[in-house]
């Protein structure tokens, strides 16, 4: 009966260990899972800038989408507006990429954005809105039932360089 009883013991005891081991392991792997994510440099900026800086950047979600829906209509003249309009160099959002940016509808906002982010995110934001101005212009020729594909080229670029950004830096 002892020797049941200790066998028991003993596996239970083991069985414990084993838990507290896979225990470990998840929560190690939960860690390095949260550490690859959070490679990117971290950008400090105060909460209302913050807000607006995220608030940019659903924008520039919503423009591509319905960019995809005009190209899907074959619009190219409407989708290229909504490029220029809301992503182009252009923009109203460009202003917070230029460090010398002016004083405009937006106020001081883009200008104080511009002097938080790092020179090379302000860089890498003017590749996208410039890219864009490109993307508008290609979609601009398209007419109905006409050839997409350069267009859509010029958006593929477009939104790399919304993803080497977003791959690189994070806001605080």
């Amino acid at each position: 009966m002892r020797k049941k009883f200790l066998v028991a013991a003993i596996g239970g005891f083991s069985l414990i260990g084993a838990a507290a081991i896979a225990e470990d392991h998840h929560d190690h792997m939960q860690m390095m899972s949260k550490m690859a994510r959070d490679a990117r440099i971290e950008v400090d900026v105060p909460d209302p800038m913050k807000a607006k800086m995220l608030e940019n950047m659903r924008g520039h979600q919503q423009a591509i989408a319905e960019i995809l829906a005009a190209l899907a209509k074959g619009d190219g003249p409407a989708a290229a507006k909504i490029a220029e309009d809301r992503l182009g160099m252009g923009s109203p959002g460009s202003a917070a990429c230029k460090p010398n940016a002016k004083s405009g509808e937006l106020g001081d906002m883009p200008k104080m954005m511009a002097s938080h982010m790092p020179d090379e995110m302000r860089a890498l934001g003017m590749t996208m809105h410039a890219q864009a101005t490109k993307f508008a212009e290609e979609a601009a020729r398209v007419k109905q039932g006409g050839d997409l594909r350069p267009a859509l080229a010029e958006l593929g670029q477009t939104v790399q360089a919304c993803n080497a950004c977003h791959a690189a830096y994070r806001l605080d």
